[in-house]
Parts: C-alpha cells; sequence; structure tokens
C-alpha cells in the first residue's frame, strides 16, 4: 500500500515538470493534427467541389447542366464527370423542369468522394471541422498544463478496462455510454478547476461564487443532479427507436437529451440555490461573512453568479455532447431508395435548420356582419332587461365571442358535393426572402374533419397560384401535423404566394361532418433563414437565462424560509411558470358573469361566482408576472426546426435576467438586511 502512495506522489510530482508538460504536449498536437489535418484537407476539397458545381449550376450555363444531368444524369464540371443515381433524378427537379434543390444535388453527385473514415457532416463544413480541431487541441493542452495529466490518465485507464468488460459481454451500446460518461465527467472537472482559476480574486462577489462552486462541487445535493445526467446523457442514443425514420429519431433526440438537460439543471439549481443560503443561515455560517466587509447585497449576488457559472459549465459539456450526437445520427443509415434520400433530405430542411414562419393573411371581418350578429343577441338574450342599447360589458362579451366564431369560419374548408371537391384558397405574405432561394419551402398543416378520428386517413390537395399543375394530393390522419416540401420557385417576385387546399371527402359519402378544419397556428409556410450551429448556441444561450431566473427566485426564497419551504415554494412557482402561456389561453375561456348580472339573493351562486372571481385574478396576477419564463421555449423550437433568433435571446435576457432576476436578488437583498441573522447572548467578563 505504502508503494502505491509512493507512486501516485511521485506521478502527481512528475506531471508538474516542465520537460513532462512540453512532451505531452507536442505529443498532444501531433496526435491530434495527425487525423485533422487530412480532414481539413479532404473538408476543403469536398468545400471546393460543392462551389464549382454550385457555380455551374447557378450561373449563365446552368440551365444547360441543369438540362444535361436531367436528361443523362451525369453532368461534366471543371473536367470532372459528377453522375447521379438515375431512380433519384426525379426527386432533384420540379414540375417545371427545374432545379428543386442544390444542396441535395451536390451532396448526390460527391457522396463517392466521401472517405469512409471521415465523418461526412464535418466534410461538409470546414469551419466547423475548424472548431473541433481547435477544441480538442486546447482541451488536451488545459489538461496538460492545469496538472491534469495523472488524473486524466487514470480516467482513461479506468474507462479503457470498463469499455473492454462491455465489450466482452457484447453489450456494444454500453461500450459507448461508460466512454462517454467518463470523458464528460472528465470535461467537468477540467471546466471547474478552469472557472475556479478565473475567478480566483479576494474580491467579495468572486470569492463568494468561488466558494459556491466548491460546495457545488462537493456536496451530495448537486451532485446527484450532476452526476445523473452525465451518465444519462452518454445512453439516450440507444433508446431511440432504429427503425423509425432519420427525422423523429433526431427529434426524439434533440427533445429528450435538450429537455432532460433543462430539467436537471434546473432541479439542482432550485436545490443547490435554496440549501447554499438557507444552510449558511441555519448553521449560523453566515455570522463568519457577514461580521466581515462584505454587504449583504454583494453576497446575494456572489451566491446568485456561481450558480449562473457551474450551469453554464453543465450546459456546455450538455450541449458539445448533444450536437456532436446529433451530427453523428444525421448520418446514419437510412431506408433504401428514394424515401431514405427524402427521409434525409428532410432532416437536413426541416430539422437541423433555423426557420421562420408565416400564417396566411385572413381577410377581415366585416364590421357591419359583427354589429349584426351582436344586436341579434342581445335581442335574443333571456336574460335580457328594459335597457334599450347593449351595456358596454356585454357588448364586450358578445364582440369576443363572434369575433372568435367568424375567424374560425375563415380556416374551413367546405367538402365535395356532386363529385366536384370543396375548395378555399389562403394566401401568404412576407416571403421575399424566399424569391431566388435554393432551399425548399415547408408547408405544415393539421386539419381536423369529422369526430377527428385518428384511425383514419383522409385525402386532400394543394394548388400553388391557382395553377392546377402544381397540385400536391396528401393522405393526412386528423389531429397529426403533416409536411409538403414545394420548391422556392412557387414564391411570386413580390413575396405572396396563394395556396388553395382541395377537400376530396364528399358530403354524400362521409358521416357526420365532412368539412375540413384547422387552428390559427396549425396551416403554415417555413422557410430557411439561418444554420443549425447558431440556433442550437442561441437556444443553449436562452436556456441558461431561464436558469439565471430560477437561481433568483431560490436564492431569494432562502433568504426568509427554511430549506424544505424554500423549495417547495420555488419549485410551485417554477411548474406556475412553465405553465402561463397555457394558463394565459385558458383565460381567454374562464370568465365570470359580469357583477351587476349576480344574483345576490342566491347565496350559492354567490359563493360561487366569489371562488371563480379569485381563481381568475390569481390566474392573472400569475400569468402577468411569470407568463415570460414559459413564453421562452428553445426545445421545442430545436426539435421543429424553427429559428431562434438574436432578438429572442436580447428579450429573455432582458425580461428574465434583468428584470425578474433583478427584482428577486433585490427582494433577497432586502429580507437579509432586514432580518436579524444573530443575536449576542454573552455577557461581560
Amino acid at each position: 500500500m505504502s508503494g502505491l502512495r509512493n507512486l501516485h506522489r511521485v506521478l502527481t510530482a512528475l506531471q508538474q515538470r516542465l520537460w513532462v508538460r512540453v512532451l505531452f504536449s507536442v505529443i498532444a498536437l501531433v496526435a491530434v493534427s495527425g487525423y485533422f489535418v487530412p480532414l481539413l484537407t479532404t473538408s476543403y476539397s469536398y468545400d471546393s467541389s460543392a462551389r464549382g458545381i454550385v457555380n455551374a449550376l447557378t450561373g449563365p450555363e446552368g440551365d444547360r447542366f441543369a438540362t444535361t444531368l436531367r436528361e443523362t444524369g451525369s453532368v461534366k464540371i471543371d473536367g470532372v464527370v459528377r453522375s447521379v443515381d438515375p431512380l433519384l433524378l426525379p426527386t432533384l427537379f420540379d414540375q417545371e423542369g427545374e432545379l428543386a434543390d442544390a444542396r441535395f444535388a451536390i451532396m448526390l453527385m460527391l457522396q463517392d468522394t466521401i472517405p469512409q473514415w471521415a465523418p461526412s457532416w464535418l466534410l461538409q463544413q470546414p469551419t466547423t471541422t475548424w472548431i473541433f480541431y481547435l477544441t480538442c487541441a486546447a482541451w488536451l493542452l488545459l489538461i496538460t498544463w492545469m496538472c491534469l495529466l495523472y488524473p486524466f490518465l487514470l480516467t482513461c485507464l479506468g474507462t479503457g478496462v470498463a469499455v473492454l468488460i462491455a465489450w466482452s459481454l457484447g453489450s456494444r451500446d454500453f461500450m459507448f455510454a461508460i466512454g462517454g460518461f467518463g470523458l464528460l465527467v472528465f470535461t467537468f472537472v477540467l471546466l471547474v478547476r478552469i472557472v475556479s482559476m478565473l475567478i480566483s480574486s479576494p474580491h467579495q462577489v468572486q470569492a463568494i461564487a468561488h466558494t459556491v462552486i466548491k460546495e457545488a462541487s462537493r456536496s451530495r445535493i448537486s451532485l446527484i443532479f450532476i452526476v445523473l445526467l452525465l451518465a444519462l446523457l452518454p445512453m439516450l442514443p440507444f433508446w431511440l427507436d432504429p427503425d423509425s425514420p432519420l427525422r423523429h429519431r433526431v427529434q426524439t433526440f434533440i427533445s429528450r437529451s435538450v429537455g432532460m438537460t433543462f430539467v436537471f439543471c434546473a432541479c439542482m439549481t432550485i436545490v443547490l440555490g435554496c440549501a447554499t443560503v438557507s444552510f449558511e443561515i441555519r448553521d449560523r455560517q453566515i455570522w463568519q461573512i457577514m461580521c466581515k466587509p462584505v454587504s449583504k447585497f454583494r453576497y446575494i449576488l456572489g451566491k446568485w453568479i456561481g450558480i449562473v457559472l457551474l450551469n453554464a459549465i453543465i450546459i456546455f459539456i450538455a450541449g458539445i455532447s448533444t450536437f456532436l450526437y446529433i451530427q453523428y445520427l444525421r448520418t446514419t443509415d437510412v431506408a433504401e431508395g428514394v424515401q431514405g434520400d427524402m427521409d434525409r433530405l428532410a432532416v437536413t430542411e426541416e430539422v437541423l435548420t433555423a426557420r421562420s414562419t408565416q400564417l396566411p393573411q385572413y381577410p377581415p371581418i366585416p364590421e357591419e356582419l359583427l354589429q349584426q350578429y351582436i344586436q341579434d343577441a342581445f335581442e335574443n338574450d333571456p336574460l335580457r332587461e328594459t335597457e334599450d342599447e347593449i351595456p358596454g360589458y356585454l357588448e364586450r362579451r358578445f364582440r369576443r365571442q363572434y369575433e372568435r366564431e367568424l375567424d374560425f369560419t375563415r380556416r374551413m374548408i367546405p367538402p365535395g358535393r356532386d363529385g366536384e371537391p370543396g375548395l378555399r384558397t389562403f394566401t401568404f405574405t412576407n416571403l421575399g426572402e424566399c424569391v431566388g432561394s435554393r432551399s425548399p419551402l415547408t408547408l405544415r398543416y393539421r386539419f381536423l374533419i369529422g369526430g377527428s378520428d385518428t384511425s383514419e386517413s383522409f385525402s386532400c390537395g394543394f394548388i400553388f397560384n391557382q395553377d392546377p399543375d402544381t397540385m400536391i394530393v396528401r393522405e393526412y390522419v386528423p389531429t397529426m401535423s403533416h409536411f409538403a416540401m414545394f420548391p422556392p420557385s412557387f414564391v411570386r417576385p413580390d413575396g405572396t404566394m396563394s395556396v388553395t387546399v382541395v377537400n376530396f371527402t364528399q358530403m354524400s359519402s362521409f358521416e357526420g361532418s365532412a368539412q375540413i378544419y384547422f387552428d390559427e397556428e396549425d396551416f403554415e409556410v417555413l422557410y430557411r433563414v439561418g444554420g443549425f450551429e447558431a440556433n442550437f448556441l442561441r437556444a443553449m444561450l436562452v436556456m441558461l437565462i431561464k436558469l439565471g431566473f430560477l437561481a433568483g427566485l431560490a436564492i431569494c426564497c432562502a433568504t426568509f424560509l427554511s430549506f424544505p419551504v424554500a423549495c417547495l415554494s420555488s419549485f410551485t412557482i417554477f411548474m406556475a411558470a412553465t405553465m402561463g402561456p397555457y394558463l394565459a389561453y385558458s383565460l381567454e375561456y374562464y370568465a365570470p358573469v359580469e357583477a351587476n348580472r349576480v344574483e345576490w339573493d342566491d347565496m350559492g351562486y354567490v359563493i360561487q361566482w366569489l371562488f371563480e372571481s379569485a381563481i381568475r385574478k390569481i390566474a392573472q396576477v400569475t400569468v402577468f408576472m411569470l407568463e415570460a419564463f414559459g413564453q421562452y421555449r428553445p426545445t421545442n423550437d430545436l426539435v421543429n426546426g424553427l429559428v431562434v433568433s438574436w432578438g429572442t435571446v436580447l428579450g429573455s435576457f432582458l425580461r428574465l435576467a434583468v428584470i425578474w432576476s433583478g427584482i428577486s436578488l433585490v427582494l433577497g437583498y432586502i429580507v437579509l438586511r432586514n432580518r436579524q441573522l444573530a443575536i449576542y447572548s454573552g455577557g461581560q467578563s
């Protein structure tokens, strides 16, 4: 045993010697460069070939190249013959013979040039390859120069033994899970060491933040959430259904990994935020802090910064892990033939992208028709009294009711009659960004019909710009979202486009209502406005900002509540804030009658009215205070390929980090300033 201790002491001292650091730095750089330099060379070659194809297809002779490709399946560009599988040619061109998606054509033309050892997703993005090259090199250099080489080698040894055991048992999935867990845990230790070094300062705020990070890395309360998250993340990929379409696998993984990261970080934030303050007050450790020249606000601010930095470390690790596997997952096997290629194209164009949405522009509701409905409802009101004019409160109520009803009729497609289908045309505007684009657009629809039985399927069609030759016929299942891709050439030069929905269901052949209808947000056009990488980064920033609000909330509650009560209060507010948007939507339909219509002689009715009014007021206050937290949902946006704009990041920062986190910290400061933390009970000697 003493020999092992001596060996440990020698190796620990050895890693601190300059020549050892220099030697391992050279070895690390050579190893990383040996892999990434050929990868970069191939990546730039691929990128150069792709640019040549793009220039040929979009240049002055682009029509000739496209025609040759369409007719022969191959084309000679820059002296090199590029060919496409004849079975896939129909997917590259629209009905007018125009090239629908240049990027998909490039991928098919260059797929034979990708080496088996090289990840195709890195070859297509030289900038991303550089980022991973520099990140890996910096990671190994930091391990070497921060005296973590010996722990790193021990971690590699232990992880390698566990991987070999899993390999001997024939569990390939468990092998990757163990390797990923070891890598993530060591990266967490490295980042904690780096952040601790950066904030190791005698300044009051930084010193308190440094203490919080040290406390979190040693406390079982926070380590439970951290270790569980780092252990489950590498296992998520192996819980995906390998037989499902690639699009669904990617969306499921994004939803589970990003959602689980936020949930675990949120729970850790609340528990740690409540514990770090309430336990210090309970155990009287705060006496030793407050007797020093430390202001109470700097104490609160230091606690908040420490928790935010810890969350930043975890989100960085989880984000890198999730991003890497997403890029790997997009290159995995798909179904054979055209269906598989379209599935891979859908992943690129509909999921791993950043798209904006446009809803159709509906014609305004005629004011005369609305007033007629209101007047008829007032005259037929059985509770109408002797008034000749409609009271203001009643007119507002009728107006809201009939505006919703008339708005609903604008989203209905009549059924077919006498063998002719039912039609309705919708107009989309503000699509100017799509004019001249090469990326296909997507029409998302979620239709309801009859009883909306999900065991049945129905047929519908879409005609673009009143041109019958553009009709796309689709089968749809009620209540389920469906997608139809179409070329950007369908968008007019002025940025408008009309879509005629065709309802093939006949009135005579369907029991019940055969008309199609949909909710306001369930018929939209989506188009590409950015890349997935930047979108993923912005989503992680929004998630960090939301966690910052939870940290401020937990610290505020812990200043005047015990640990269990502070946790319960924080979790309750967290759940209410998450449900804020849904609560706001339900308030539109939960409205007690006006006070002047209450029968005050009926005590039971009065009690019911008072109860409903109190519930509505509480809900309104909750929505006003916490709706902003639930409005920012970066996970849903990533899953659906929607853009998380910098405006969203800035808005969440101002509303959650500046306003609500600031209010929470100020309230915590006010409580501590007015709270008697210690009472001197000694006597004179």
